[in-house]
């Protein structure tokens, strides 16, 4: 299992929340799968073990979005996927 620190779980948040604010222009005010992932990588600040649905699902974002993680994070996120997978 990889150690995350509060600061890459930032990171995500940051992330997630820059692709989450597009995905709300476009749809509307419901609550998304994202908006749920990121409430937990809030809660989840000191003790981080994504499962494997979450490490695909961040990393796709990662990918495909406009802003991107730092690659070193990435790198880590992948490298835990490849564990578990």
């Amino acid at each position: 299992m990889e150690t995350y620190s509060p600061e890459d779980v930032k990171k995500l948040i940051e992330m997630l929340n820059s692709v989450n604010r597009k995905i709300k222009k476009i749809k509307g005010a419901e609550p998304t799968k994202l908006e749920k992932q990121i409430r937990y990588l809030e809660q989840r600040f000191k003790f981080f073990n994504p499962p494997k649905e979450m490490l695909v699902y961040i990393i796709n974002h990662s990918e495909h979005s406009k802003s991107k993680l730092d690659p070193i994070l990435l790198e880590k996120l992948r490298a835990e996927l490849t564990k578990k997978g």
